[in-house]
């Protein structure tokens, strides 16, 4: 009976423990379960789910780009603008002003007091990137998943996504995009090109 398994397990019987604590020694297991279960859900499909929560935001970026040409990094900074379901603006201030602003399959880029419009599937080396950042950072599985395979690692309170382009004409110009961020928050978006250039963009939301 519960006694001879008690014995055996180790515990105290029934009748040598209060009702209350003999209740405990049954829940305390169940909630380690529940606990279990609910860390086992935190996968690609949660991060989206909490990242498209919260969609619409303002954000101040700091952008270092190592290139292969140069000895020494570019450094850019501005703010990114972002809504649902698929706008993304990149407004660079320094070290001269640009935009870049997306919205569907339509991309518009206004440097030097020029403005240029183009569909994002004519240039392969934007789409990758752009698809990238704009997918993560509204929370679009969807969208992402169109181009790369995710690999998510980590906890909800520090995790790292790793986005590999799923088809040749993006791996000819990005090896590997990788996010970093903190529950709902993505703090760093780093791409590796194909070419061994590379960029990181920090990015810290506004108050």
């Amino acid at each position: 009976g519960i006694g001879s398994i008690s014995m055996i397990s180790g515990m105290p019987r029934p009748e040598q423990m209060g009702h209350h604590t003999w209740r405990t020694y049954l829940v305390a297991p169940l909630l380690l379960i529940t606990s279990a279960s609910a860390w086992a859900e935190w996968n690609v499909a949660s991060l989206m789910q909490q990242l498209a929560r919260h969609p619409a935001g303002h954000a101040r970026f700091t952008e270092t780009k190592k290139l292969s040409v140069l000895d020494a990094p570019i450094i850019s900074s501005g703010r990114l603008v972002y809504s649902p379901p698929d706008r993304l603006e990149k407004i660079t201030v320094q070290p001269k002003a640009e935009s870049l602003t997306v919205e569907r399959d339509q991309v518009v880029v206004v440097r030097d007091g020029r403005r240029r419009e183009m569909r994002l599937q004519q240039v392969p080396e934007a789409l990758a990137i752009v698809e990238g950042i704009r997918g993560t950072l509204l929370g679009n599985e969807a969208m992402l998943r169109q181009y790369y395979d995710l690999r998510l690692v980590g906890t909800e309170q520090d995790w790292r996504l790793a986005l590999i382009p799923r088809e040749e004409r993006l791996a000819r110009w990005v090896r590997q995009i990788t996010v970093n961020g903190q529950r709902h928050v993505v703090s760093s978006i780093e791409t590796l090109q194909a070419d061994g250039d590379s960029s990181i963009m920090r990015i810290e939301a506004e108050k």
